[in-house]
């Protein structure tokens, strides 16, 4: 693959992902003023229909590989040290994996 088809893909991914996050979060804002949640139980409810997990797993995976894509370009750009440009991509990447981790968690266990 090119460098250029390369740049365009993670180009794409960025805005792709992020205009999806905007959908998302101007749904639920609609959503939340018109029919607000009073209570947990209406809350787990609302967060145990498949509909909404789905969205909701989807926005948080488009927010982790919107944050990877953004910050990885960040280092890649202003960080010439090889051996620092690892380390940090590493320390983000298990970061960025572990918040994954802990939000699948988070919605399976509301799911169930």
């Amino acid at each position: 693959m090119s460098r250029k088809s390369i740049g365009l893909r993670t180009w794409l991914i960025q805005r792709l992902s992020a205009v999806y996050m905007l959908l998302f979060v101007v749904c639920f804002a609609i959503y939340f003023a018109i029919c607000t949640p009073s209570s947990y139980l209406e809350w787990r409810t609302m967060m145990a229909n498949s509909f909404v997990g789905i969205t909701t797993t989807l926005f948080f995976l488009s927010l982790l590989t919107h944050a990877w894509v953004g910050m990885r370009d960040v280092i890649m750009d202003y960080i010439h040290i090889d051996g620092l440009r690892l380390t940090l991509l590493t320390c983000i990447g298990f970061a960025l994996l572990g918040t994954a981790i802990w939000v699948m968690k988070i919605l399976l266990t509301v799911s169930v």
